[in-house]
């Protein structure tokens, strides 16, 4: 199972702004009217419950949303792209690193519907109509369409399930699985058979559960031993650890205490999860006789924190016990189940809009750089080299307070400064 990915996105450009004059037959004079560029499309990630898998991103290739297109003479708009939506399991943790989020990161998708945007598309740019003043009313300049976001997601998918089967490899998870479920993991006599998780959904009477099986643990797996991490982080969302102890083994206790060990290096609180205890393999003479032995008060009798009904001995081959450890295991799902309903409506988690803010710092080489976001957006956005547009850059720049920053800073009109990408002299 493909439970971790990383690609790059970029969010879709701004169209751009459009730069005419009326032209009729009887109006030779005719004002400016061109037409605002459309947004580009987003980037967005949304939690499907039809999705499985992250095999849909194994390429790693790089996903581009549509950009806006340009405005248009008589006052005609771009149109504006549509999101880019990609759909990701249920349980899937996402991240990115978007140049402008401030989203805190990562975010867990753990509802049907619930998204996120981790990539913004650009911003139309405005046409010359947009800059006519009293004193300007014929702007022979448009603004450019910003670029979109261009960022690289990581996504963790951690399976969503009621309940856990954990245990050492051969114990019989997926045999118990099976015997619970129409699903057909691989089953052989040899351990490690389970290499990926598995779901599968209990049906108990007008009740149900989902479980996932998890490749069999081994000493050292908290740390990484034997893929131990990736599979542990499967079992963090489980309300319920069903944990599977072969009894034909020579001390079943022993490993027991071997896996509670690495369920507590683990952390994330899986320690502190209810769990039940299926002795397993009671269909053969010698698991029997452990069995026994633990029930009738002798050496190696259970410890008392598991409770009344804590531990229930079973055979996952021949089906003996299962549908009592079943119902069990539903019963504590139930106990420990969240009273919150969903949200009707899933969120949509956005990136929080651009700031007027700005600041000024000095680089290596003395030149002042003004750094902020709708400082920039101006600057990358407007043709420096028109003067109409270098006129309405400065002008907004003083607006913004940019102008008093700089004289406090020692910069003097004919000095460069440095706007994002932008360099320029000051006027």
């Amino acid at each position: 199972m493909i439970d971790f990915v990383a690609f790059e996105v970029i969010a879709g450009r701004g169209g751009d702004g459009r730069m005419s004059f009326r032209r009729e037959k009887f109006v030779p004079r005719g004002g400016p009217d061109g037409g605002d560029g459309g947004r580009g499309g987003s980037v967005v990630i949304v939690a499907d419950g039809r999705v499985s898998t992250l095999h849909a991103f194994s390429d790693a290739r790089l996903r581009r949303a549509d950009g806006g297109t340009a405005g248009g003479i008589n006052q005609r708009h771009g149109g504006s792209a549509g999101d880019l939506v990609l759909p990701v399991p249920v349980g899937s943790v996402v991240s990115s690193d978007a140049p402008h989020s401030q989203e805190q990161w990562p975010v867990d998708l753990v509802a049907e519907g619930v998204s996120v945007v981790v990539a913004r598309g650009g911003g139309g740019g405005r046409g010359n109509r947009r800059f006519a003043t009293a004193t300007q009313r014929a702007p022979r300049f448009a603004q450019w369409g910003a670029e979109g976001d261009q960022a690289t997601v990581h996504i963790e998918l951690k399976l969503l399930a009621d309940v856990g089967l954990i245990g050492l490899p051969n114990a019989g998870k997926s045999t118990l699985l099976q015997a619970w479920t129409a699903a057909r993991p691989k089953i052989a006599a040899y351990p490690f058979t389970t290499i990926e998780p598995g779901l599968g959904v209990v049906v108990i009477e007008n009740d149900a559960f989902v479980v996932v099986d998890i490749p069999g643990l081994i000493e050292g797996a908290s740390q990484g031993a034997g893929l131990g991490q990736q599979f542990l982080r499967h079992i963090e969302r489980t309300r319920v650890l069903v944990h599977v102890l072969d009894m034909t083994r020579d001390n079943p206790l022993a490993d027991r205490s071997l896996v509670d060990a690495e369920l507590a290096s683990f952390g994330h609180g899986l320690s502190e999860k209810p769990r039940l205890l299926a002795l397993n393999k009671i269909d053969t003479p010698d698991a029997r006789a452990h069995v026994d032995l633990l029930t009738e008060g002798q050496e190696g009798r259970l410890p008392t924190e598991w409770g009344e009904q804590a531990w229930l001995p079973i055979s996952a081959l021949t089906g003996e016990g299962t549908g009592s450890l079943a119902r069990r295991a539903l019963q504590l799902v139930q106990a420990t189940a969240d009273a919150r309903e969903p949200a009707s409506d899933p969120p949509i988690l956005r990136p929080r809009p651009r700031r007027g803010r700005f600041t000024i710092t000095r680089a290596s080489d003395g030149v002042a750089v003004i750094s902020g976001a709708s400082a920039e957006r101006w600057a990358e956005t407007l043709d420096t080299h028109n003067n109409e547009a270098r006129h309405e850059l400065f002008q907004r720049l003083r607006r913004m307070g940019v102008a008093r920053a700089l004289r406090r800073g020692g910069v003097a009109t004919g000095d460069a400064v440095r706007i994002g990408s932008v360099a320029l002299r000051w006027e």
